[in-house]
């Protein structure tokens, strides 16, 4: 069945090979007023709705054009759907509409996405400060009921059942059906699953239409009635009116109801499934540990593991780290049962409890399976604490003091009657969804479906199923075993931001060194009892059919290790392995005072009223502080820094330049603005910036503990504004050398599909130095191109070998530090001896080599224009150090199919 998307994409491939990018060029409107940058992922999506908008009519579905848009985007949870939002707000504003409408089917979604979209001062803002269009700034606001003429974007934020709700029961200042059908709409619609109720039963009983949704309501009702009747036909349709409405879908989940999949043959724009989330490294892994345990040494197990985790951030210097476990009970009551036991285990635990880790291998699945490594690593934890002198009596007293009730939270409300349906509060509502938050006490969760959509969570890193067996029956009739869980599971794959080394932050770091210590915080550990249970088999097959795991039968887990006959030569061992390290740019350009003044930036800040605001909630790299998770009402108030009185912004600049080292200390001030008292800085460098008071009473009077708070923001975006700068970083031009050894001798273990494992090229090459090979097509011509030359090359050089680089050699780009690690080493050593300046020794050839696809030769040609910088520098006459002048370093250009170019250069070095 041909879908919208595969035409689409089709039409893209023929815009590529003509050389019509421009095409689907995305507007530099977009990406100017987005405040973060698009993701491969969702510039491809964007690119997509952009041809589709540009193209006049569309042969495999005639009609499509003549009827109101009406499209779906497929993004995995986690891959940024609220950006494209975002993206898609700014081109519709371009194109003439004013008129926004955010809606899904919970009201938490509702709450936690305003801010994302309207409120400047907040951390998740979307946009940047100021949205230009031309000389223009465009303003963006929440409305309740849209106006007429607006300046700017307006955005009404609801749920279904109230939009519905407001259609069909009059009240007073409030959106009516009328309205709406006078103005051009674009419709936001998130979880847009929920919208395909009607065509997933194929029921089409009778409803009233205008009978208002409330509390009690069934879902079936709400989803049918709101979504389908009130979103379709009234809005997006106008009942049957002439109708320029959009209405844009977003969901991680695409229903695969047959009626449904024929609904969206013509919708679907983009599809970027978890699957793929999950393969581009922008997830965790998701790791299965099933056990015949207990339920206590079950939630011990979970416990140990939160443990080590905060063991081996401190180790690493991960600050502010805090994993969050989650434990999902079968029933509401069931789940206040295991809050309360679980309340009292934890302050009563002794070194004792953990006696059982002692014999646990014996009650964990022993599996060869990616995703199923409960096992190994808790061997790992079992390893940790004996090496570091670590008891039970540490973990357990660890456990007591970060498990106590303020840290454990249940997704249901005391007051709530309904024995079915979980219910939060507002003030739980706001713990779930800043469970990164610095402030935000929250360790443990207690739950039953309540956050299976609409929750985003980066610091999830276990959920334990406290009961066992299949889950329970409604109605007669089983309910799926896998669905809630699959989407739990789904929320907890987010991955957890943290820097090691120079890998990005919000990438997996350790595919090609699973054993690395660091590993575990970019895992998922979902903990069931009995590997043998039907419950469990149900689940994995579930995940994979989705690919949020991978086949039993695809991959297995391969150690690459140097080869015994090169492991045991101690010349080889002692080879030296030159590489360059990145340091900071001296030359960069960095912001300044006079930028500083031309930068003019804002803030807004939340009235805090009676509460008291404490210095402590707000330190110099703090990116989000309460005053942002408060709802805004009320009167607003704007004042220029030089307005704020001189003794609070002291008191700002005191609180942010306590440590010496801190950039607000008065000495690290004067350096690098220049300045000759601290009050500059608010009144001539500052004084254009402003801080805008919000949620203010009538008398529109600001407290001081709000200004302060207002200081101490505008302060964070000062640091920042002065850090950035244009080239931050650059590639030493000198080289160190290490040995070979000490950079490869450790094996790594990585799990790969068994397709590409290939023991011949092992086996048939003594001179390839690893016990192993993965790889492509055309490294394997490179293998093949390097074994038709070995004779040639053993004729002329002594040693020949050829090592492949496992991700553990870096360079570093000369011109801005760039990290690049060429795929192959091709190690020579002259047969005779030469003198190098007064040193007579053999000459040492380390020659990197990177085979590339045609497809990504544009996008990597500077490293092939860095590897030319390398042989400039080093390839010929210029030492490495005067120490050792007889090593030269070579960079060839990329090994491309069919490139003669590669081969001419490569005879010049080895043959010259």
């Amino acid at each position: 069945m041909k879908t919208l998307f595969d035409v689409i994409e089709n039409r893209k491939q023929v815009y590529v090979e003509d050389g019509n990018t421009d095409k689907f060029a995305v507007p530099q409107f977009i990406t100017d007023n987005l405040k973060f940058p698009l993701f491969d992922w969702q510039k491809s999506a964007l690119e997509n709705f952009l041809i589709f908008e540009n193209l006049k009519s569309i042969k495999d579905f005639p009609d499509i054009k003549n009827r109101p848009t009406h499209l779906l985007f497929n993004m995995a949870t986690g891959a940024g759907k609220t950006l494209m939002m975002a993206a898609l707000i700014l081109y519709y504003y371009d194109k003439g509409y004013r008129h926004f409408l955010f809606f899904v089917n919970q009201n938490n979604i509702v709450d936690k996405t305003e801010n994302n979209f309207v409120d400047a001062a907040h951390n998740k803002f979307l946009f940047q400060q100021k949205i230009m269009h031309g000389d223009r700034v465009v303003p963006i606001k929440k409305v309740d009921v849209f106006s007429d003429n607006p300046q700017g974007i307006e955005i009404k934020f609801t749920s279904i059942q109230k939009l519905h709700n407001d259609i069909h029961t009059e009240r007073e200042n409030q959106t009516t059906l009328d309205d709406l059908h006078k103005l051009e709409i674009v419709m936001l619609g998130d979880e847009a699953h929920h919208l395909n109720a009607q065509t997933q039963n194929g029921q089409n009983e009778e409803l009233d239409w205008e009978k208002e949704l409330t509390e009690k309501s069934s879902q079936k009702e709400i989803e049918r009635k709101g979504w389908e009747h009130t979103v379709l036909e009234l809005i997006l349709k106008k009942n049957g009116k002439p109708s320029k409405n959009v209405l844009l879908e977003f969901t991680a989940t695409l229903p695969e109801n047959d009626a449904v999949q024929q609904k969206y043959t013509d919708k679907i724009i983009s599809k970027f499934a978890l699957k793929d989330f999950l393969q581009a490294g922008f997830t965790k892994e998701i790791n299965l540990v099933s056990s015949t345990l207990a339920k206590k040494e079950r939630v011990l197990h979970a416990l140990l593991f939160a443990w080590y985790r905060h063991q081996i951030a401190l180790k690493y210097d991960i600050a502010n780290f805090k994993p969050v476990m989650l434990f999902r009970s079968k029933t509401i009551d069931e789940s206040w049962q295991d809050f309360e036991w679980f309340l009292r285990l934890t302050q009563n635990l002794t070194g004792q409890d953990f006696d059982f880790i002692k014999d646990i291998s014996g009650s964990l699945k022993n599996s060869e399976t990616q995703n199923e490594q409960g096992k190994s690593r808790t061997e790992q934890v079992v390893a940790f604490m004996r090496e570091n002198g670590f008891s039970g009596s540490h973990v357990a007293d660890w456990i007591r003091q970060n498990y106590q009730a303020h840290h454990v939270i249940i997704t249901n409300s005391k007051t709530n009657k309904n024995k079915t349906k979980e219910i939060t509060d507002a003030e739980t509502d706001k713990l779930l969804n800043s469970l990164e938050a610095i402030d935000n006490p929250i360790r443990a969760i207690f739950t039953v479906d309540r956050l299976t959509e609409g929750w985003d969570v980066l610091n999830l890193f276990d959920i334990v199923r406290l009961y066992e067996g299949a889950n329970s029956q409604k109605s007669g009739k089983q309910k799926s075993p896998t669905v809630a869980e699959k989407q739990l599971i789904g929320r907890g794959v987010r991955y957890y931001p943290f820097a090691f080394a120079d890998k990005l932050p919000n990438k997996r770091k350790f595919d090609a060194d699973t054993q690395h210590e660091l590993r575990v915080l970019e895992e998922l550990f979902y903990y069931t009892h009995d590997e043998q249970s039907r419950y469990l088999s149900q689940l994995k097959a579930e995940l994979r059919k989705d690919g949020f795991i991978a086949d039993n039968d695809n991959k297995v887990l391969q150690q690459f290790g140097i080869k015994p006959q090169f492991a045991e030569n101690e010349s080889f061992k002692n080879w030296l392995i030159w590489v360059n390290d990145k340091m900071p740019n001296p030359h960069k350009k960095q912001n300044n005072a006079n930028s500083l003044r031309a930068a003019k930036m804002s803030v807004k800040i939340t009235a805090h009223s009676r509460q008291s605001l404490h210095e402590t909630l707000f330190v110099a790299d703090e990116t989000l502080d309460k005053s942002e998770n408060l709802e805004t009402s009320g009167y607003s108030q704007i004042f220029r820094l030089p307005e704020i009185e001189k003794r609070i912004f002291d008191k700002a600049l005191h609180i942010k330049g306590k440590s010496e080292n801190s950039f607000f200390h008065f000495k690290n001030l004067q350096d690098k603005l220049g300045i000759a008292s601290r009050d500059e800085l608010r009144t001539d460098l500052l004084q254009d910036w402003q801080i805008e008071f919000v949620n203010l009473g009538a008398d529109k009077q600001v407290s001081p503990d709000d200004k302060l708070a207002g200081c101490l923001k505008i302060l964070d975006k000062v640091a920042a504004h002065l850090n950035e700068c244009d080239t931050p970083f650059i590639g030493t031009e000198y080289f160190i050398p290490k040995k070979l050894w000490d950079m490869f001798g450790k094996p790594k273990q990585k799990w790969v599909e068994k397709s590409k494992i290939k023991s011949d090229i092992v086996q048939n090459h003594d001179w390839y130095m690893l016990d192993n090979f993965i790889g492509n097509g055309l490294e394997e011509d490179l293998l093949q191109f390097i074994a038709e030359k070995i004779q040639d090359l053993r004729a002329k050089y002594d040693v020949v070998y050829l090592l492949r680089n496992e991700e553990v050699l870096k360079l570093y780009s000369f011109q801005n530090g760039e990290g690049f690690m060429p795929d192959f080493i091709l190690l020579l050593k002259n047969k005779e001896k030469t003198v190098s300046g007064s040193i007579q020794d053999f000459l040492h050839y380390q020659i990197f080599i990177e085979p590339k696809g045609a497809h990504l030769l544009e996008k990597d040609a500077w490293k092939q224009d860095f590897l030319a910088q390398i042989t400039q520098k080093y390839g010929k006459e210029n030492w490495l150090m005067h120490e050792t002048p007889h090593y030269r370093l070579i960079g060839l250009p990329f090994f491309v199919e069919n490139s003669s170019k590669f081969q001419i250069e490569f005879q010049g070095v080895t043959e010259s």
